[in-house]
């Protein structure tokens, strides 16, 4: 089927679904959608459950508003499958049905069953803004952009797609109900999928998704999200559970039970009318708390508690003091959400009492408005018909969306914005107060340095210490509901690395970072000038402009090509003598690099003459010495033709010559020695090898010169190795071949008459 032919199909069977009365049914709707799909029994079990959810609480215009909906995706999606087989118009099907559950205006729920069209079929969002108008057009694309990008990987994933949607839920927060329910149902499929992305997909539920969910206040979808998180994480440790809870639980709801007498008994006489009921914690809850409190089960007795919900506020006082006049209450286990609200805006009155039979009772009082908000959070805020809209509460509900974007373009690094979103946005809270009275909302597990920073970033850099409830307390201390803080501060203090071990707050981490880096640029910039400054000297040295050849660009330039990332990690490289400075000069100045190819043009020439020259013995007499002997030179004074010399029989070696003035001899045995003296004409095989060194103020062509006089006197450089000092100063050790002595000293005084040469010697 082509796009034009699906187009003209949709438009067809719209065309006669265009009057409320058109469906009476769900089997009404048949004649409208693909035969394929109405022999489907999955597909038509999902079309009779959304049917009969949204013909309770929307009237028959806005339910043909969601009829022609759902012709359009099951046209859309008509040649499309789930892993599971089903047709995934299902899935969407499903999704809208979750929100209609939560009785969600008809706009969030058009856009959910056409959530997927616009992305994965021919239809575009063109089509969608004609037949459904603007705002469902918006919301599908704002479901889309949460789905079309790709990443590098999973945490790349995760974080970019999580900035995404709080960008998308400041604009509008159905958006991520949409999302939720999505979520959902694909988490209520999750078993045809292969395991390894099951534990994926459930893993990013129960870090995420969750966890949103109740920073949202929406319950009825985390206990859902976390139960079916929790089932394809830990399969046994769930399936355990859920047994156990099932055996314990008829003793408890004996207990319930009487619980829901004595106290409706009481109500009755006091003339408040109430809904009493007993709340099963789902399983996930209850792992949770075992394994934060390291209980065993049967330590735990909060799993079914008592819920209360009255008129108003008043009543619900009214009803804790019943309660607390019927069972004994136990210290310390009393929560005020009311007068103190959750971030997400819950409220209730938690208490725990000796209830029936000597139990812990947890009894939750409400109102009917709290009760909703505790239940559905800000999707309480688009229920079905829900009366005048407080756009100032729904704004105060999600201004802290508003923070997660404003600290989150702070935040580059995709590990660090996850960080900071499961630790500061989607963790359990604590509140505590400042010394005003002022409540705080911190991550539980939060210490008094993240209070300090949550105050402001320069208490935070100038803590010391900290009094809660008016006792001294060490930095690392956990805070607990309804303490009260004061941070100690001093114009000396200052943040310690070892505080980033200590902090909960993805917030108060990346502030204490921050202050370092500052720190280190501080440093750094120390450090870049003495880079400059060893390099200005060094060009200087060598007889070049440092102005001229220090410039940003030529730095940059040379950076790039050593592998650095900056100038500036250049410069520090060559403060902390962690760079080759001939490297760095020889890209700086063209002449630099030719000085320096011209010491390996050298020492290339030198290796030539090392491996050409030979130890010689022509012209040498050695007394009393049989013919044939080896002799060798000795390298420690490399005596030539027309020295005095003095031959040492060695061990192994033949006969080594020395130089008489070869400080070695001394320490030779003068047994081993004998006479030696030159005669008749030196031939070319007679070369023998010196040893030079000169002293010199170091300059540029130095080397180049030296080598050029060492030609220019027919003798060769079999060796050179060169140096410069910080005073100013150049040493260079040669060896050469020469005929003879007179031939050396001819070569010595040719390179004392160079230019800036202070010193000739050999060694």
């Amino acid at each position: 089927m082509s796009d034009v032919d699906l187009e003209e199909i949709i438009r067809e069977k719209l065309t006669f679904l265009s009057s409320p009365t058109s469906v009476s049914s769900e089997t009404s709707l048949y004649p409208f959608l693909p035969p394929e799909l109405v022999a489907d029994r999955s597909f038509k079990g999902a079309l009779g459950g959304l049917y009969s959810i949204v013909s309770t609480y929307m009237d028959q215009e806005e339910r043909l508003a969601v009829f022609r909906a759902v012709v359009v995706a099951s046209w859309a999606h008509l040649h499309q499958r789930r892993r599971s087989g089903e047709p995934y118009v299902v899935h969407p099907l499903m999704a809208a049905s979750i929100l209609a559950k939560m009785k969600l205006d008809v706009t969030t729920v058009l856009a959910s069953l056409l959530h997927d069209v616009v992305e994965d079929t021919p239809v575009g969002k063109e089509m969608v803004e004609e037949l459904f108008g603007e705002k469902v057009s918006t919301l599908v694309e704002g479901v889309t952009k949460l789905s079309g990008i790709r990443f590098k990987d999973l945490e790349d994933y995760q974080a970019e797609n999580l900035r995404k949607m709080f960008l998308v839920m400041a604009k509008d927060i159905r958006v991520v109900l949409i999302k939720l329910a999505d979520r959902l149902h694909n988490m209520m499929t999750i078993d045809s999928l292969p395991p390894e992305k099951q534990r994926r997909i459930a893993r990013e539920t129960l870090e995420i998704y969750a966890p949103l969910a109740h920073r949202l206040g929406i319950y009825t979808l985390k206990r859902q999200l976390e139960d079916l998180a929790f089932r394809v994480l830990e399969p046994e440790v769930y399936e355990d559970l859920r047994k156990r809870l099932r055996k314990m639980l008829p003793g408890r709801q004996s207990v319930i039970k009487e619980a829901v007498s004595q106290l409706s008994s009481r109500l009755e006489e006091e003339g408040i009318r109430a809904k009493i009921s007993g709340r099963v914690k789902h399983y996930y809850s209850v792992y949770e708390k075992m394994k934060r409190k390291n209980l065993a089960l049967e330590q735990l007795y909060d799993f079914l508690a008592l819920r209360v919900i009255v008129d108003s506020v008043q009543e619900c006082y009214r009803v804790l003091g019943i309660v607390h006049s019927l069972w004994h209450p136990i210290p310390g286990q009393f929560d005020d959400y009311i007068a103190n609200p959750k971030s997400n805006l819950y409220q209730s009155l938690h208490t725990t009492v000796v209830g029936p039979e000597g139990s812990p009772l947890e009894v939750q009082i409400r109102t009917w408005e709290m009760h909703y908000l505790a239940e559905y959070g800000v999707a309480a805020h688009w229920r079905y018909k829900s009366g005048k809209r407080d756009v100032e509460s729904l704004d105060e509900k999600l201004s802290w969306i508003r923070q997660v974007i404003e600290w989150g373009s702070d935040i580059k690094d995709s590990s660090d914005f996850l960080e900071h979103i499961r630790l500061d946005v989607l963790s359990s809270e604590v509140f505590v107060f400042t010394p005003k009275g002022d409540v705080k909302l911190l991550p539980r597990g939060s210490c008094p340095i993240d209070f300090a920073y949550a105050v402001h970033t320069d208490v935070g850099h100038h803590c010391v210490g900290a009094i809660v409830n008016d006792k001294i307390v060490p930095l690392d201390y956990k805070l607990q509901d309804g303490d009260r803080v004061k941070i100690i501060t001093s114009s000396s203090g200052k943040p310690s690395l070892d505080w980033l071990s200590i902090v909960k707050t993805a917030s108060a981490k990346s502030k204490i970072k921050a202050y370092f880096k500052r720190k280190l640029r501080e440093e750094n910039r120390e450090r870049i000038e003495k880079g400059r400054e060893i390099l200005a000297r060094e060009l200087s040295r060598r007889g070049f402009d440092p102005a001229e050849h220090l410039t940003s660009s030529a730095l940059s330039r040379v950076a790039r090509e050593l592998g650095f990332a900056s100038e500036e990690a250049l410069l520090l490289a060559v403060s902390g003598e962690s760079v080759e400075m001939a490297s760095v000069l020889s890209r700086l100045v063209p002449r630099v690099e030719a000085a320096e190819e011209e010491v390996e043009r050298i020492k290339e020439q030198a290796e030539r003459e090392r491996r050409r020259a030979s130890e010689f013995s022509g012209g040498l007499v050695l007394v009393d010495v049989e013919e044939g002997v080896m002799v060798r030179m000795a390298r420690c004074c490399n005596p030539v033709r027309g020295d005095e010399v003095l031959g040492y029989i060695s061990r192994g070696r033949g006969i080594v010559v020395h130089r008489r003035d070869c400080p070695n001899l001394a320490k030779l045995d003068p047994k081993r020695m004998v006479e030696a003296y030159w005669k008749g004409e030196e031939k070319r095989e007679d070369y023998g090898l010196a040893r030079v060194s000169l002293e010199a103020l170091d300059r540029p062509r130095l080397l180049s010169d030296i080598s050029d006089a060492v030609a220019s006197s027919e003798a060769a450089l079999v060796g050179i190795n060169a140096h410069a000092s910080s005073n100013g100063r150049a040493y260079v050790d040669m060896v050469l071949r020469v005929r003879d002595l007179s031939h050396l000293m001819s070569v010595m005084s040719k390179l004392s008459s160079l230019s800036s040469v202070v010193n000739v010697y050999r060694r």
